[in-house]
């Protein structure tokens, strides 16, 4: 590893922006999170300040919305709070990334869905926000009930809302209203602006199964296998779970390989980990589709619990194996990185390491941070959203780092 300590990540950047939001993002994904901070505060002041003329307000928003974001993630709740207040304050454009962030961070403080839903429902109001919009951001947090109550308060004329209403309804057992909205949304939207791809494969797929959950018994299954997988995939994403098993239950290993794929990119991380823990074959065969998922699972789970070398060894496969994969790249480096803090933090503790040793050490670390801050920011790890890291809690998702 001894390139992690010679690497030097200020040798391959640009020089930094000048503008304060631009050298916000740049100071971030270096992981200087303060010089970050007051760069987005400057850019923020700047948008309010009397005598500045804006004529971009997507700018200003955007200025508030990153230093409410970076606030949140720094636990300056008080900061962000206000910072996301004043980004609703530029129209109906940027309401909607004010609105999800801000649910977000009073998630993070522990509100209640319905306590929620009544603070942002007053501001929406008080902006001209219409419900939909209040209601995309609590669908994020999985407020599914609050969320349902807002799409049922409005005239919503858009497909995206009606499939968001749908998928609330199912998460609350709601699946005659569901159905019985899937009708309306296909009666409403089918002549114009439908795209079969997504939206009325979506709704086509949601009415199949609530009809199945609510008659007990499968009508039938797809013929062709991308079709089954898509049923299964709708069926994961709306928490219908037993069904996704039945779906794929004649795929063998395959079936097997690509039902803990979907659990996993849903948000299901116990659930998926305790299928993956019950195979014996890992590394797993990478010319097996979805075998290079599974092992990307396997090793991703590993470096969330600080299994750093294990981790490593598994990227490593998928790095060799497949060269263009660049998530799997990132992720061995992270691996690397890790372990040097972990080595350096240990050499520091040692009682016997003398004052210009540990110096070094302090130093070797700082650049490493920088370092793994850079890797981070490529976003190679899986994310989820609050809402589906609410589908399951516990251990599982102690160690997340994303």
């Amino acid at each position: 590893m001894r390139y992690v300590f010679n690497s030097e990540p200020e040798q391959y950047n640009e020089v930094p922006p000048t503008q304060p939001l631009e050298l916000g993002k740049w100071h971030e994904k270096r992981g200087r999170f303060d010089e970050a901070l007051s760069c987005f505060k400057q850019a923020a002041i700047e948008t309010s300040l009397p005598s500045r003329e804006s004529n971009d307000p997507g700018h200003s928003a955007q200025s508030w919305i990153e230093y409410g974001r970076l606030s949140a993630r720094l636990n300056k709740y008080a900061e962000a709070d206000k910072a996301f207040g004043h980004a609703l304050r530029f129209g109906l454009n940027y309401a909607a990334a004010s609105l999800r962030e801000w649910a977000s961070l009073m998630h993070r403080k522990g509100w209640s869905d319905r306590d929620i839903f009544n603070r942002l429902s007053a501001e929406a109001s008080a902006h001209g926000i219409p419900a939909k919009c209040l209601g995309s951001a609590l669908y994020e947090i999985g407020a599914y009930t609050e969320a349902a109550l807002c799409f049922t308060m409005t005239n919503y004329d858009d497909m995206q809302s009606g499939m968001l209403h749908v998928c609330c309804l199912v998460a609350n057992s709601r699946l005659d209203e569901a159905i019985n909205l899937i009708a309306e949304l296909k009666h409403e939207f089918a002549p114009r602006n439908w795209s079969w791809n997504e939206e009325q494969s979506f709704i086509s797929l949601a009415h199949f199964l609530c009809k199945w959950k609510i008659e007990g018994h499968l009508p039938f299954l797809p013929t062709c296998m991308e079709d089954r997988l898509k049923l299964a995939e709708t069926a994961v994403s709306l928490g219908m779970i037993p069904e996704a098993e039945i779906i794929l239950s004649q795929e063998g290993t395959s079936g097997e390989y690509i039902l803990i794929h979907l659990l996993y990119a849903e948000g299901y991380l116990c659930k998926a980990e305790e299928r993956l823990s019950r195979m014996e074959d890992l590394p797993i065969d990478l010319s097996v589709p979805y075998g290079a998922r599974l092992q990307f699972i396997a090793a991703e789970r590993l470096y969330d619990r600080g299994q750093y070398e294990r981790a490593s060894a598994l990227f490593q496969d998928l790095r060799q194996s497949k060269p263009d994969d660049t998530a799997s790249r990132f992720g061995e480096a992270a691996c690397y990185l890790q372990s040097a803090l972990l080595s350096l933090s240990a050499r520091i503790e040692r009682l016997d390491c003398t004052e210009a040793v540990k110096q070094q050490a302090l130093e070797y670390m700082k650049s490493i941070h920088a370092a793994l801050h850079i890797v981070e920011s490529t976003q190679w790890h899986t994310s989820w959203t609050p809402a589906q890291l609410r589908r399951e809690s516990g251990s599982c998702h102690a160690m997340l780092l994303n």
